[in-house]
């Protein structure tokens, strides 16, 4: 019989992947989260809406009773994103939610019986570790974004050489106690998991030691992005990037845009999709550049990949860049920098272009490559591209976290 594993994330991002997996591994014995919609008839209703907070807040093969939700601690962040309140605000509730749920749950931990480890999220973990430990509990820590010094390190410097973006930046400033919360979690924890090398980079280089921190990267959903093995001809038409993410500085967003100031639209576009952080003034100082699209949901953006060429990622701050994934997986070569996911996924050259950071004459380069291919090379690029995102697919993460698992659960 397998271990137990407590699961516990305040929040969602890739969270509910991993309680499925774990689940179908045989090892989850519960997944403590924020927002779960557990009733099948609400979960069949919300799968015919828009209201994207409920479609999203479910995964088809995680049972309801394996889950245990507590909304109150997301619902009065929800009402102030869609009443557009500032991102400050919005940053505050989500340190109050972790910090709640985390005090909470490691309450309940002390109670709690049958069960071997607990694997908490970054944020929203650091007394539940510490609960969980002083019972003899196996305990793990998932970092989902750079370690807190290092990205304070980029950011701050960022803000020094593009301070007309510097209200742009949505991690890296935080209360006092929060950023120790951030700090500490991976050096409590016995076990680390980084989603990219670049991430697992930044924790050693941040003094976490590296024997604990393990890379498990994450995977994307092949079954819900259309591929097309042949697509329009370059010749005769611009050559369409696409940059799908916030759009805040710590994307890289600047350099982007001035890699473009050498395009002619008739050779090529930027499509621009993403909400803006912060006041967009910046932003919109090169509005000439690009076409421009507010952020859509998941499955729209699925959906959207196929209509563009070339996604471009410069970012300067990541923990993975999902999204880089999924456009492949669509068949569009990524433009990306080393400090995303790029260690995992990138072949230079042959599914995509890796660019340094800050480097807006690279990306011109890297568009320019792309630009002058002829259509076998390009048709060629898409179908690498697609390949190697087939190697990230959830099913191939399970099949990676059974590998992890087994190094303490044999």
């Amino acid at each position: 019989m397998n271990k137990k594993i407590i699961l516990s994330h305040s929040g969602k991002q890739h969270s509910y992947y991993v309680a499925r997996s774990l689940y179908r591994l045989g090892f989850l014995k519960k997944f403590y989260t924020s927002s779960y919609l557990k009733n099948p008839v609400l979960q069949k209703l919300a799968s015919h809406t828009r209201f994207d907070l409920l479609s999203r807040r479910f995964i088809d093969g995680l049972p309801s009773n394996a889950v245990s939700s507590a909304w109150k601690y997301e619902v009065r962040e929800q009402v102030a994103r869609r009443l557009q309140a500032t991102s400050q605000a919005v940053s505050q509730m989500v340190i109050d939610r972790d910090e709640k749920f985390d005090r909470r749950l490691s309450r309940k931990l002390v109670k709690l019986k049958g069960y071997d480890a607990f694997w908490g999220f970054q944020g929203s973990c650091l007394q539940s570790l510490k609960a969980a430990k002083q019972h003899n509990k196996l305990v793990i820590c998932e970092m989902t974004i750079a370690h807190l010094p290092t990205a304070k390190r980029i950011l701050s410097e960022e803000a020094k050489l593009q301070p007309e973006w510097a209200d742009s930046f949505d991690f890296g400033h935080f209360p006092a106690p929060y950023e120790k919360r951030l700090i500490e979690e991976p050096l409590v924890a016995d076990k680390v998991i980084a989603i990219s090398s670049f991430l697992k980079k930044t924790l050693t280089d941040d003094g976490v030691d590296a024997a604990k921190v393990e890379v498990l990267p994450l995977g994307f959903d092949a079954s819900k992005i259309q591929f097309v093995p042949e697509t329009e001809k370059l010749s005769n038409r611009p050559l369409r990037v696409l940059y799908a993410g916030r759009i805040t500085q710590r994307k890289g967003m600047k350099y982007l845009l001035d890699a473009f100031s050498q395009f002619d639209k008739k050779d090529v576009e930027l499509h621009v999709i993403g909400n803006i952080t912060g006041s967009g003034k910046a932003f919109w100082q090169h509005k000439g550049r690009f076409q421009y699209q507010q952020g859509v949901s998941q499955n729209a953006l699925f959906q959207l990949y196929g209509k563009y060429d070339v996604l471009a990622f410069p970012s300067l701050l990541e923990g993975f860049g999902l999204v880089t994934v999924e456009a492949m997986g669509a068949g569009l070569p990524v433009i990306t920098t080393p400090n995303t996911n790029a260690t995992e996924v990138i072949r230079n050259e042959e599914n995509g272009f890796l660019v340094p950071i800050r480097d807006a004459d690279a990306i011109g380069k890297a568009i320019t490559r792309v630009r002058n291919m002829d259509d076998f090379q390009f048709q060629q690029m898409r179908l690498s591209a697609r390949n190697t995102a087939l190697q990230y697919t959830w099913d191939s993460y399970e099949n990676n976290l059974y590998q992890f698992l087994q190094q303490f659960f044999v």
